[in-house]
């Protein structure tokens, strides 16, 4: 019994040596954000891209964590290189080095680049890198994620050897059709994809930050080492998994990096970014408001009502809802498209306006697509899934 009592001091003593030397564990004790690039990389032939690029904030005092998806085909002009996407930035230095950690700490300087404007930026000091077959692992491993399809899905991608095939439903997917189905483009193009990779990551932190999955995280590491690359060591992956225990998929914020199609690009714009990193990076945690509350401050919330289902009479009926719990809905009418999916965006990079009214039309899909050109705080999209 000493024995076994003098190791686990031993080890308790080793753990705090560790805790005083981690900078990660330092900034979760501080209460100081952390943040970095969470990218998949696909690859073809010996050629490989960031195809999905995610830069996050975690905020260790409000347990909650920022994301904002950067589109692989976003415009970037980086001086002494002659490529413009900066889903090429991965492909040139891998290519060139042969390295992964070479090759992700470029992107993460391409990131800076591209985000240090107006004086507000990001800038990731973590990379999480994970190609197809550690992906196609984690989902595995966890028994599948739960998702809902709302347009046809038919996607053959040769080179990658892919294929999916689904209909509009709900389907638990594993492995290469978790793959195909966050890969997916269809007619909704990048900005649809980015909405359900948002859609799927949530789900995925659901599962990932459940107790009964906390316990498998070594296993899942040995299971997917090689197919991840990271430069965070592996005791203070331990402390993230530790702090993970407090996260929710409610506290999961997704952003969309602002901008526009132009061309092949999506050309950044620079005024709308700087506005939504200055929202990841303000302090503060609002507390859950009670309907009570809600109706008390919903006054100072405006609200768009777009129809999307194809019912007649929808959006007024949903205008007139919102407006008896008190919100200020300034217009409502017909969307420009059919929408399998009702949408809440937040529209001004204050995303708890949107999840109030949310809760009331009792709607999860929640994001932050900021254009205060739009002169409203929140728009709804209402879907032919709206009840």
């Amino acid at each position: 019994m000493r024995g076994v009592a003098l190791a686990g001091i031993i080890i308790v003593m080793l753990c705090g040596v560790v805790a005083s030397r981690s900078p990660v564990a330092a900034s979760l004790r501080q209460g100081n954000p952390l943040s970095g690039l969470l990218m998949g990389i696909d690859r073809v032939e010996e050629a490989r891209h960031s195809d999905t690029l995610m830069l996050w904030q975690y905020d260790p005092l409000r347990s909650r964590v920022d994301v904002l998806s950067i589109p692989r085909d976003t415009k970037i002009d980086l001086p002494g290189y002659r490529f413009h996407r900066i889903n090429e930035v991965f492909a040139y230095h891998y290519g060139v080095k042969r390295r992964h950690d070479i090759a992700a700490g470029e992107v993460m300087s391409a990131v800076d680049h591209l985000l240090r404007l107006n004086g507000e930026t990001l800038t990731p000091s973590h990379f999480f890198l994970v190609d197809y077959g550690g992906f196609h692992r984690i989902i595995d491993l966890l028994g599948g994620i739960e998702v809902h399809i709302d347009e046809p899905m038919h996607y053959d991608d040769n080179a990658g050897q892919y294929h999916f095939h689904k209909e509009p439903g709900d389907y638990s997917l594993r492995g290469e059709e978790a793959l195909a189905y966050v890969r997916f483009r269809g007619k909704s193009g990048d900005r649809g994809r980015i909405l359900r990779q948002m859609d799927f990551l949530r789900s995925m932190v659901g599962r990932l930050c459940s107790p009964l999955t906390l316990c498998r995280w070594p296993r899942m590491l040995m299971t997917v080492c090689g197919s991840v690359h990271t430069n965070v060591r592996l005791w203070d992956v331990a402390f993230l998994a530790l702090e993970a225990k407090h996260l929710r998929p409610s506290e999961v914020n997704p952003w969309l990096l602002p901008g526009r199609p132009s061309g092949a690009y999506w050309e950044m714009d620079a005024e709308r970014t700087a506005l939504v990193l200055s929202q990841i990076r303000a302090s503060g945690k609002p507390e859950f408001q009670s309907k009570t509350q809600v109706q008390k401050e919903a006054k100072s919330i405006t609200v768009k009502v777009w129809n999307g289902a194809g019912r007649g009479g929808l959006a007024l009926s949903v205008a007139r809802r919102l407006r008896a719990e008190k919100f200020d809905v300034l217009e409502w009418g017909t969307y420009e498209r059919r929408q399998k999916r009702t949408r809440v965006l937040d529209r001004v990079g204050t995303i708890e306006k949107a999840r109030d009214v949310a809760r009331v039309l009792g709607v999860e899909s929640v994001f932050s697509d900021v254009d205060p050109a739009l002169r409203t705080d929140v728009e709804v999209v209402l879907g032919e899934d709206f009840k």
